[in-house]
């Protein structure tokens, strides 16, 4: 779902700057004292009622006692929502999962009086973000991961669930409680304003405007029967990126880009690399965003977008919101620096973007 984090392209934002129209920044934009709307406790019946879970049924009373003989992992046991889009429950469970119990609590400890039981969803589709910041949010793959939206009711502030999951013979795990924190929308004054990308590092190379990036190679058969290795076949260009952060807690940002790809067919035919012509696209964003004060974290939550691709322009709506970007947002003067680590596999990537105003 949501999604949490560009990626190159498709995966991550943000933009700066205080709440007036001057060219000189505020330092210190990082430090931002905590919303108290956030630290609201919220009453545990009522965010029951005001959530909604796919496979989900609510039943009165309290979870099965545990067993033991199944357990799962968890990374954190604090995490962040965000209003009308929610969060996602994430965690590495066994392959005879079968479904889990939530029941929410409020953080002194008082329960709410019935609980969710989640079957497992084995195919569980989730919509392919290509926003440039795409890469923030890609799923691991080996995670079970539930999917939460909330409600209009639902206000910033804070509750806790309580989590155990159980397999097709019956075993129930032990439980773990995560606190939960809703996040407001908006936060940081210093990300107030319109910004434009200057350039991406990734890994320690500096990639400008216009430089493809993300190219891969491939190796094609020839009709002669030789083979050819050609390099940099596939590319993508960032040409421009223009992110509007708004003081109401909405945004919305553009990308122009282009793809150079290689024309496989006709390669094939003259053993020689030979490329499509250059095509041109679009992508623009629009939702509400937050900031994180304690992990200096900006998100974006996207709830319209259209995508343009040559002369087809696709406009669509995400009703429960989509998270097009979730990382570190780093004001410095008239900067902004969008971190983002991309983990596939035993590969990390590292991605700085970087924005003036």
């Amino acid at each position: 779902m949501k999604k949490l984090s560009f990626f190159l392209l498709a995966s991550l934002l943000l933009v700066i700057i205080g709440c007036s129209s001057d060219d000189d920044s505020p330092t210190g934009g990082n430090d931002v004292a905590s919303n108290p709307e956030e630290e609201t406790v919220l009453n545990p019946a009522d965010v029951t009622s005001g959530i909604t879970i796919e496979n989900a049924t609510v039943n009165n009373g309290t979870p099965p006692s545990p067993t033991g003989e199944i357990a799962f992992t968890m990374d954190n046991t604090n995490q962040s929502a965000f209003l009308k889009n929610g969060f996602d429950i994430s965690f590495n469970a066994p392959a005879n999962y079968a479904g889990a119990y939530i029941q929410l609590a409020s953080t002194d400890g008082t329960k709410a009086t019935n609980y969710f039981d989640v079957s497992a969803n084995k195919s569980k589709s989730v919509r392919k973000n290509t926003g440039v910041f795409s890469r923030s949010s890609k799923m691991d793959n080996n995670n079970v991961e539930i999917d939460v939206n909330f409600g209009d009711a639902i206000p910033p502030g804070k509750f806790c669930y309580i989590l155990c999951i159980y397999d097709d013979a019956g075993n129930i795990s032990d439980p773990v409680e995560v606190c939960v924190e809703i996040e407001a929308w908006g936060g940081n004054p210093a990300l107030v304003g319109t910004w434009n990308y200057t350039k991406l590092i990734e890994d320690g190379v500096t990639i400008l405007p216009g430089e493809e990036s993300d190219c891969g190679s491939t190796t094609i058969n020839c009709a002669n029967e030789q083979e050819l290795v050609i390099e940099n076949a596939f590319c993508y260009i960032l040409d421009s990126f223009k992110l509007t952060i708004n003081n109401d807690g909405t945004y919305e940002y553009r990308s122009d880009e282009t793809d150079n790809d290689l024309d496989f067919n006709a390669s094939t035919e003259t053993c020689t690399a030979v490329f499509q012509p250059e095509g041109t696209s679009y992508y623009i964003s629009k939702g509400n965003w937050a900031y994180d004060e304690e992990e200096k974290r900006m998100t974006l939550i996207e709830f319209e977008y259209v995508e343009a691709s040559g002369d087809q322009v696709f406009e669509g709506v995400e009703e429960n919101g989509y998270v097009d970007f979730d990382g570190d947002a780093v004001v410095d003067g008239s900067s902004l620096i969008v971190k983002i680590v991309e983990t596939e596999a035993d590969n990390t990537i590292n991605l700085e973007y970087y924005f003036s105003k």
